[in-house]
């Protein structure tokens, strides 16, 4: 192996996909019954929820498949589903209540191994449909037992980047230029999405409607204060007018912190004027002083 490109061996997504291709003729179509197709470990990292699942159902029953699933067979005469696990889920769910989608045409898969059955699942997704960011970032991390393999075998690759051996799979598989930097900030981001935001700010990121201008104003910020912020937003501003909101309102809490951080500073050097032994008064004076900084250190953290 002299370069990443080699890992598609004769086959590439694009090539499986396309009608017209010889490649197609390779991977013959069948039927098989929705029961006996075991997903594949690796979809977890993928998004399987029960609304787009049923979304999926009523597109296929009005449309039809349009998409052909792959699946490969096993060594023990099982079939385990290598792309198509979201079909798969329509198919059973529209199953229940009309025999007709018992059996899903399914395209044959053969001669592949394990790793390169786990590189078809995440090719295949960025060519099917649309990623979140954050399954985009699972797919490439995961490509990256992949690249280690790899090297294991052409020790020429251990000079290069593992993100641009990555973006090789990619392009290779699919068809579609994806650079290694693109990569590497989709990967990054993805990791602020999931441990720096809150919850709700967290699904705007990760659907694409956050600009990373917004998303690095509130990575640092308290997710309490998070979601108060995404509670005051206006309803159906654009990313750049959700930008402006995040700017303006934290502009406006930062100069009332520097505020309120000056009053403490002027009210603990007027108790610090005091004399050694102060009166009653002053004393009174001096505790309404502490309970006042402790109130004001609170609102300015």
């Amino acid at each position: 192996m002299s370069s990443p490109k080699d890992i598609a061996s004769g086959f590439s997504i694009s090539g499986l996909l396309d009608e017209t291709s010889k490649t197609r003729e390779r991977f013959p179509i069948v039927e098989i019954e929705v029961d006996v197709i075991e997903g594949h470990p690796a979809n977890v990292a993928y998004s399987m929820d029960e609304r787009s699942i049923k979304n999926l159902a009523r597109s296929i029953k009005k449309d039809g498949l349009t998409d052909i699933p792959l699946v490969r067979k096993l060594d023990d005469g099982s079939w385990q589903m290598i792309s198509g696990h979201r079909r798969l889920e329509a198919y059973r769910l529209l199953r229940e209540s009309d025999d007709a989608f018992a059996k899903m045409p399914c395209r044959i898969v053969e001669g592949i191994t394990d790793s390169q059955a786990i590189v078809l699942l995440h090719t295949a997704n960025y060519f099917v449909r649309a990623l979140t960011v954050t399954e985009r970032a699972r797919a490439t991390e995961a490509l990256g037992i992949e690249v280690e393999r790899m090297r294991e075998q052409d020790e020429s690759l251990y000079g290069k980047r593992t993100s641009d051996i990555k973006a090789a799979i990619v392009e290779e598989q699919t068809g579609r230029a994806i650079s290694g930097k693109t990569i590497q900030r989709e990967e990054k981001l993805a990791k602020v999405i999931e441990q720096d935001l809150s919850t709700h700010w967290a699904a705007e990121a990760d659907e694409g409607r956050l600009s990373a201008a917004s998303i690095e104003l509130l990575k640092d910020i308290p997710r309490e204060e998070q979601a108060r912020l995404f509670a005051a937003r206006p309803a159906g501003l654009s990313k750049k007018a959700t930008t402006d909101f995040l700017k303006e309102r934290l502009n406006v809490e930062e100069e009332a912190d520097r505020r309120l951080v000056k009053i403490l500073d002027d009210l603990n050097a007027y108790a610090s004027s005091m004399p050694e032994e102060p009166s009653e008064k002053d004393r009174e004076i001096i505790a309404s002083i502490k309970r006042l900084s402790a109130r004001i250190s609170k609102m300015a953290v």
